[in-house]
């Protein structure tokens, strides 16, 4: 059994959603287990213990949350599946099938940090509003623990609160785009990116290695500092890294037309493209429709301009060449325009 269905059903995204209705959202057993020991731990510290703890790991979870929707949201843009979230201690999996193209891969993973990097500002000028330092809305990444300090002496728990959800949502946008290791959105940016030159195949055994050499990194430093969650993370992106090269090497090379710049891995449009149907994108939707109401505007111009060039000829035998006004004269000289040939 795969450890991943170790999970309970939360709940699933109403049909009033728009662009997200219908996603399951799972929660893993260990995720669980694990916040219910962090609670146990925060009751002993005091009265104002659980309830921050409580509330932080609520914050801390509808902002994972929101960062999978994100891709979950991008991916359905762009004419790809995407019908579950996972909660689990690393963080979140949005169970995503975009086009196997590159644009289309590289949208739905830029969809992720791109719900934290909107948020960003938002919480900003949040804590601005309740009174903060700019100091504590700057801060310095390697050194948080200053601005935390500032916030806890000199404002309101209202601010503390504010502040923790402003860091947590930068600490997950940086964490995510900054690391490039495989499952993270990082890793996932840089083999997207590299596939628009050098096709699929040749992308991902660059970005495995590069994500197997950041999984080492990480668990160095993971155990020098004694960061528990972040030996968890490097072991699990390592591994992940791993099987993805294990597929790789059982993997056929890229045919020569997989490396159409423009298109990524659907080449040419040759017959013999390995392309797996998907419904139309949202953006494929406007452009058609665009397209559609363009054709109806230009064939009604058409037919009124070959109505008002029939009446102008009924005209001259009558009325003589001369009786006709310049802009009758105009409308003739348009008509004859749009039937010579180009050459």
């Amino acid at each position: 059994m795969n450890f991943l269905d170790w999970s309970l059903p939360l709940f699933r995204v109403p049909a009033w959603v728009p662009g997200l209705r219908g996603i399951a959202v799972r929660v893993h057993l260990l995720y669980i287990i694990i916040a219910v020991s962090e609670l146990l731990s925060a009751s002993k510290q005091g009265s104002i213990g659980l309830p921050y703890a409580a509330t932080m790991m609520g914050v801390l979870f509808a902002l994972v949350l929101l960062h999978e929707f994100g891709h979950c949201l991008a991916c359905r843009l762009v004419g790809g599946q995407a019908d579950r979230v996972l909660m689990w201690p690393l963080g979140g999996l949005a169970m995503c099938s975009p086009p196997h193209r590159w644009k289309a891969a590289l949208i739905t993973t830029l969809g992720g940090p791109g719900v934290n990097a909107v948020l960003a500002p938002v919480f900003a000028l949040a804590l601005v509003a309740a009174g903060a330092e700019w100091s504590t809305v700057f801060f310095n990444p390697f050194h948080p623990q200053e601005a935390l300090s500032k916030v806890y002496q000199y404002g309101t728990h209202w601010q503390a609160w504010l502040w923790a959800a402003h860091a947590m949502n930068l600490l997950l946008l940086a964490f995510n785009v900054l690391l490039p290791m495989y499952p993270m959105d990082g890793g996932r940016i840089v083999q997207e990116i590299l596939w628009w030159r050098l096709g699929y195949k040749r992308s991902m055994v660059i970005a495995v290695n590069v994500g197997l050499a950041a999984a080492v990194v990480v668990g160095v430093f993971a155990m020098t500092s004694g960061q528990s969650r972040l030996i968890g993370i490097a072991i699990f992106g390592g591994l992940t890294c791993y099987a993805e090269k294990q597929r790789l090497a059982m993997m056929a090379d890229d045919p020569p037309w997989a490396f159409d710049t423009d298109k990524g891995n659907r080449g040419f449009d040759r017959d013999d493209e390995p392309s797996a149907p998907s419904k139309p994108s949202w953006f494929q939707r406007r452009a058609a429709k665009a397209a559609a109401k363009h054709d109806a505007q230009t064939v009604a111009q058409t037919a009124a301009l070959d109505a008002e060039v029939d009446r102008i000829l009924a005209k001259i035998p009558g009325q003589g060449m001369g009786s006709l006004t310049a802009k009758e004269r105009a409308t003739l000289d348009k008509a004859s325009r749009r039937g010579k040939p180009k050459g």
